[in-house]
């Protein structure tokens, strides 16, 4: 019996390294791929400047934090993205997102379906952080009625983690704009709605039959906001959803929608 029960002691000691192991492994994996996301995105600051300020001496944090440019600020303040660079890196760049007071500071792709950038960086590497991308049904100079992009809820904070904050109405209210930059001309983003939805919401509509359809589906998603906006949009405007994933049930989304004010 006694030397059974060492045998089963040795077993488990081996069991329990090998888990530890495994688990090492999985730990290292995780942080050497978000590392690797970061950098990656990092290097893109080479590609924007913003005014009074050469491209890269700033971090991603230091950005936030300072708030390097205001969106009240006249379009000549704004981020001015080089194009054509970014494209000898990906043809499938259509633009650019920017938000002073978060790390969302991110080039938007588009492919041919919504699957390939889930796990895809800028840069076409496979990462668990993939890239911000525009709906592969959207026109690439956004000017559909209702464009969507979307971008993961990383738990390091990155991608679209950021838009969980307008889950709270103080938060709107110092932040109630972003940037939406591309290669035909900049715009603001006003928001005007945030909200959980399932998978089944009408959140991801394109192509509405009449005005009176997308007035309805703005009025709906604005009964759904978490925040409160001082506008309405018109059958006139155009929306832009972002779209994170959210965690409050089992494939829960939140969509954060603003209108597109051509700058």
């Amino acid at each position: 019996m006694k030397g059974i029960g060492k045998v089963l002691i040795r077993l488990l000691t081996v069991a329990l390294a090998v888990v530890f192991v495994v688990s090492g492994y999985h730990v290292w994996e995780i942080l050497h791929d978000r590392r690797t996301a970061e950098t990656a995105y990092e290097d893109l600051d080479a590609f924007v400047r913003s005014e009074g300020t050469e491209a890269g001496t700033e971090t991603r944090e230091e950005e936030a934090q300072d708030g390097a440019v205001s969106l009240e600020d006249s379009p000549s303040a704004f981020p001015e993205v080089d194009f054509d660079g970014l494209r000898s890196i990906n043809e499938q760049v259509v633009g650019w997102i920017y938000d002073e007071a978060s790390v969302i500071n991110y080039p938007i792709v588009q492919a041919q379906d919504n699957d390939y950038y889930l796990y895809r960086m800028f840069n076409g590497e496979s990462n668990p952080s993939g890239a911000i991308f525009l709906d592969c049904h959207n026109q690439s100079d956004f000017s559909d009625t209702h464009c969507i992009i979307y971008g993961h809820h990383m738990k390091d904070g990155s991608m679209f983690a950021a838009l969980a904050n307008y889950k709270s109405q103080e938060y709107y209210e110092e932040h109630p704009q972003m940037l939406l930059l591309t290669p035909g001309g900049n715009y603001t983003i006003e928001i005007f709605a945030g909200y959980v939805a399932n998978v089944e919401d009408d959140a991801w509509v394109m192509g509405f039959a009449s005005e009176e359809d997308y007035e309805n589906w703005i009025a709906s998603s604005i009964s759904k906001s978490l925040i409160r906006a001082d506008f309405t949009p018109s059958a006139s405007d155009h929306v832009l959803t972002l779209s994170t994933c959210s965690y409050e049930f089992e494939d829960a989304r939140f969509v954060l929608l603003g209108v597109l004010r051509a700058r």
